[in-house]
């Protein structure tokens, strides 16, 4: 079992932290959006541990070791079973409808997080994802927020990777910080990412355009 916020920290965990309210488990996020980044960080954590490469937009299997973790060693299972080659919009169009469930049921694996179900009066399934400590699940949006805030100090990797599809997300709005400059502090990190995780988000930033554009019709 993955440790909370310790050193083998899912990128995704974070994401789906960050993109629900402390208290209540609601998500912050419209789910088109939310889940699409979600299964984005799904093959980003995949490639930031040498499972995968992205080429010019296609996912490519280079390490394909179980790495005892059941959302992502079912993602990476998947990705050797179907073979090389495939496009990352592909794949984040597979991963997607099962996305928020995995990783919110990770996050209760971990301790993090309650699961809570209801029906409501129209008889709609609704679940939400209450924190057993909302100081606790808040972290990864007041660490990143603290990293935003610092314009004189370059993103890591991960971090640049996490800000994008938080961006992506449309959830810039959650760190209380002026958004036109964590916006283009955003955009200057993702400019300098391999390329691999560039092509990825761009496959991200396709995939929540074109899940918006077929709810709006």
């Amino acid at each position: 079992m993955n440790k909370f916020l310790g050193d083998t920290e899912r990128l995704a965990d974070e994401l789906f932290l960050i993109g629900h309210d402390d208290y209540n488990g609601k998500p912050l996020a419209a789910a088109n959006l939310l889940d699409s980044a979600l299964a984005g960080a799904i093959l980003a954590e995949l490639a930031l541990a040498g499972r995968i490469t992205i080429t010019r937009g296609d996912v490519f299997v280079a390490d394909n070791r179980a790495w005892q973790d059941p959302v992502a060693d079912r993602t990476l299972g998947e990705i050797v079973r179907q073979g090389d080659g495939h496009n990352a919009r592909a794949w984040l169009e597979f991963i997607r409808p099962q996305v928020h469930e995995q990783v919110g049921l990770r996050l209760v694996s971990a301790g993090a997080l309650r699961r809570h179900s209801r029906r409501t009066l129209t008889l709609r399934m609704t679940v939400r994802w209450p924190g057993r400590d909302p100081n606790r699940v808040a972290a990864p949006r007041v660490r990143l927020a603290a990293v935003l805030e610092r314009s004189d100090q370059p993103l890591d990797i991960r971090d640049a990777t996490l800000a994008a599809l938080v961006r992506s997300s449309g959830l810039i709005r959650v760190f209380g910080l002026p958004e036109h400059a964590v916006a283009q502090r955003i955009s200057a990190a993702r400019r300098l990412l391999p390329p691999a995780l560039a092509d990825l988000l761009a496959a991200v930033d396709a995939t929540v355009a074109a899940a918006t554009l077929s709810i709006r019709r």
